[in-house]
């Protein structure tokens, strides 16, 4: 695997850990807004089509990636769900306002119960909504990952896509120095196998 590519995993995966880590700290919707936009993230460096359309892109991803059936909510209202989190700290927004539009998300985390919530909203007159334990939101997003990842290593195509995708990706000094020194290990065992077939 080319060095830049695990240093782009490395980066997908230090996000991966900080939304792990507010969630295990109780932080709810902040691990949320990490949760939905790492899928954000991955969606736009798994993108093999160049889809200028962040829904289109972001839901494709979910269809793609996630073993899911969509039984219980499409990747539309996960889209929606982020849109709201994202851009009104909210569970309704301006896809929950259209006729037919998806149905807000609401969401529980232990040691809340499912029932205590239901009932916390229902007593608020809400109706028509989606509740959700914020694991499934986590297992859809580290399902995602881990099937991007699996492309990544088994396919050279995907993998060359991905680092097209990833070549503007954020790194900090410690990015910059580790994808110094897998390039250098992999120049070295190039150079190994090279000397070895002599």
């Amino acid at each position: 695997m080319n060095p830049k590519t695990l240093s782009a995993l490395s980066q997908l995966n230090d996000l991966r850990h900080a939304a792990f880590e507010a969630m295990e700290r109780k932080h709810k919707y902040p691990a949320l807004l990490l949760f939905y936009s790492f899928i954000d993230i991955c969606a736009a460096l798994a993108d093999e089509s160049k889809t200028k359309d962040n829904r289109a892109r972001f839901e494709g991803f979910l269809q793609k990636y996630a073993l899911l059936s969509w039984k219980s909510f499409r990747p539309y209202e996960l889209w929606a769900a982020r849109s709201s989190l994202l851009h009104a700290y909210s569970p309704f927004g301006n896809h929950t306002a259209k006729v037919d539009g998806a149905k807000p998300i609401f969401y529980y985390a232990y040691p809340e119960t499912e029932a205590e919530i239901r009932e916390a909203l229902d007593s608020k007159g809400h109706t028509g909504y989606i509740l959700l334990d914020i694991s499934t939101i986590k297992h859809i997003a580290v399902s995602c990952f881990n099937a991007m990842w699996s492309r990544v290593e088994a396919e050279e195509s995907f993998e060359k896509s991905f680092l097209n995708n990833a070549e503007h990706l954020l790194q900090d000094l410690f990015q910059i120095r580790l994808e110094k020194e897998l390039t250098l290990m992999s120049e070295l065992i190039a150079l190994r196998e090279e000397q070895e077939r002599q």
